[in-house]
């Protein structure tokens, strides 16, 4: 897990500085490499396997008088077995490092190379004989990879603060905003700056250095549902792929243990983790009052007879975090849960370098409510049109009226109308209309499976959740290994019918049946919590509403906020005191203290 920077000329000033900058990614060591006047390769290391010398970066690799070299960011899990295919074909290797493996996967199968790896990445690799730099981006898009180019320069980065480091302009780009406030952070390809963009999971680019001219391309995609009904045989996969993948996750030279909040998925991942280790270090971050789950936490604590740590998260935490948050996150995010992840994080790299975590269970085996709730509408349109709008004048009860009026709509408006009631510019619109169309192309038009999917692609996986883990845990040097994220049970999921996701009131009702045999009742029972910090609570507080009404005012003075989100905020958000105003609210007072830190 590290930092990776470049650009297709040479200064080594500006590559210091763009590493410097990325120290936290990689603070054991700083590597850089120049061609000629040509390309500029810098990386900084945070090693995992093979920590000595040998597994230093950039590495060159030569075979058959082909040099290639790379700086890579990540874990390609299953190393060890491409390395046997390769050394079947006659490749030699110096180091036990998985870089080295992907540099001669790369000489042997070109781009193509990428769909031999389990794994998470982002990485560059300068090829002299073809004249190119290739980047990467992994399936899911763990791990982050900006680029900025002008049609001279080409510049990328882990972060944008490493291209920030290039004198290039710092224009706001206002789409970018519209998407931040209506989706709560900046989805791929856009990032906050007009002339910055982040690669996409599953694509790859080519920059030709002699033209000067980026290809990208999808070397990947989801598969296309396909339920199978055979419960046993799906149980038994289950199984394989849950063992295999925590496996290659396990494989590592610093010391791992494991997230464990007592939730459904991060207690799964810590019953397969023991299945390879007695000695188990578990960590979590509880929050007072109402929001404590240590009961869960401890329960499956001792279940499992885990070494647990645990901290509370308290405001005064919240407050500290405000101040110094913003270098890591260094464009717009508002998922409050950042704070308390950021923390964790830190707490769990006192005794550890990696840790395994639950993320993705909810999108693989159907955890979120709204696919509940899609689920239910699916039921609803069964009955007549017009006795749905009759019914709508009638009923009285709130969640039926609301049922019934999502019923009504076409089901590619699910996310771009029915997600809330509130403003979205027609960017946000088009976005989530487009992807979700899409998605019911390749789900035959169901729709619980095409939002489950539309979180894998866009909604709540690669810039949002996964953004979220990635810069809290490398903020604080951690990798994060997520086994739910392994692609071949994101295609196993696609395997799944829809009813061994959801029911009508229940959530995950397959996984609760298959985990049922090593989790106790009250565990797997237990009804969807998130990992969600009581800002909604502080933030009601009146010295958070003195800088919120600030944060308006001095928004709008700038002309950073359009007239309609203005519009928007002094009638519907400071109006109005709900769950959905207060994230409205969040996402304001968090923007503004970004672009305090980054812009002014």
């Amino acid at each position: 897990m590290c930092g990776i920077n470049g650009f297709n000329f040479v200064d080594k000033n500006l590559l210091k500085q763009m590493n410097d900058s990325l120290n936290h990614r990689g603070p054991e060591e700083a590597g850089t490499f120049f061609y000629q006047k040509k390309v500029s390769l810098g990386h900084r290391r945070l090693a995992i396997i093979d920590l000595s010398s040998k597994g230093s970066q950039p590495m060159s690799y030569t075979h058959k008088g082909e040099k290639v070299t790379i700086v890579f960011n990540g874990e390609i899990y299953n190393f060890q077995e491409v390395r046997k295919e390769l050394k079947k074909k006659g490749y030699e290797f110096k180091s036990d490092s998985d870089t080295e493996v992907v540099l001669a996967s790369y000489i042997e199968w070109g781009k193509n190379c990428v769909n031999k790896f389990n794994g998470m990445w982002a990485f560059c690799i300068y090829d002299p004989q073809k004249k190119i730099l290739f980047l990467s981006r992994d399936r899911v898009g763990k791990k982050p990879l900006y680029y900025y180019f002008d049609g001279n320069k080409f510049i990328f980065s882990s972060e944008i603060k490493g291209i920030l480091k290039h004198k290039t302009k710092r224009e706001l780009n206002p789409e970018s905003i519209d998407l931040y406030f209506s989706l709560g952070f900046i989805p791929s390809p856009y990032s906050i700056y007009k002339n910055i963009q982040k690669l996409e999971q599953r694509q790859s680019l080519i920059f030709d250095l002699a033209k000067k001219e980026i290809q990208k391309e999808y070397y990947y995609d989801w598969p296309n549902f396909n339920p199978k009904k055979n419960k046993k045989n799906l149980k038994k996969e289950f199984d394989s792929l849950m063992v295999d993948s925590v496996k290659l996750r396990m494989i590592s030279d610093v010391p791992l243990g494991a997230f464990l909040s007592g939730g459904l998925d991060s207690s799964t991942i810590v019953n397969y983790v023991k299945k390879f280790t007695k000695d188990l270090n578990t960590y979590s971050i509880g929050f007072e009052g109402k929001y404590d789950e240590s009961p869960n936490i401890n329960i499956t604590k001792n279940h499992f007879q885990t070494n647990h740590h645990h901290k509370y998260f308290k405001e005064e935490d919240f407050k500290k975090e405000l101040k110094n948050i913003f270098e890591y996150y260094d464009e717009p995010f508002s998922d409050p849960s950042m704070f308390p992840t950021k923390f964790l994080t830190k707490f769990a790299k006192e005794k550890l370098t990696v840790c395994l975590s639950g993320d993705g269970g909810d999108e693989i085996f159907g955890g979120y409510p709204r696919y509940k709730i899609a689920y239910q509408m699916e039921i609803l349109r069964k009955i007549p049109k017009l006795f749905r709008k009759i019914l709508l004048k009638i009923v009285l009860n709130a969640k039926i009226k609301e049922g019934l009026r999502l019923s009504l709509l076409s089901k590619d408006k699910f996310y771009s109308e029915a997600r809330d009631n509130f403003y979205k510019p027609e960017i946000t619109k088009e976005m989530l209309s487009d992807k979700l169309k899409g998605c019911l192309r390749k789900t035959n038009g169901n729709l619980v499976e095409a939002i489950r999917l539309m979180d894998i692609y866009l909604y709540t996986l690669p810039d949002n959740f996964l953004a979220k883990v990635d810069r809290a845990s490398m903020a604080n040097s951690l990798e994060v290994r997520c086994p739910f994220l392994d692609y071949r049970i994101i295609e196993y999921s696609m395997k799944l019918p829809t009813k061994y996701k959801v029911s009508f009131f229940k959530e995950k009702t397959f996984f609760r049946e298959i985990i049922s045999q090593f989790l106790p009742k009250k565990i797997i029972n237990q009804k969807k919590k998130g990992f969600t910090p009581p800002i909604n609570s502080w933030i009601q507080k009146e010295e958070y509403s003195k800088e919120i009404s600030k944060a308006i005012n001095e928004l709008a003075k700038a002309k950073i906020l359009s007239k309609k989100w203005i519009a928007f905020y002094n009638k519907e958000i400071f109006t109005t005191d709900s769950l959905v105003s207060n994230n409205y609210k969040i996402r304001l007072f968090l923007f503004w203290y970004w672009w305090k830190y980054w812009t002014k």
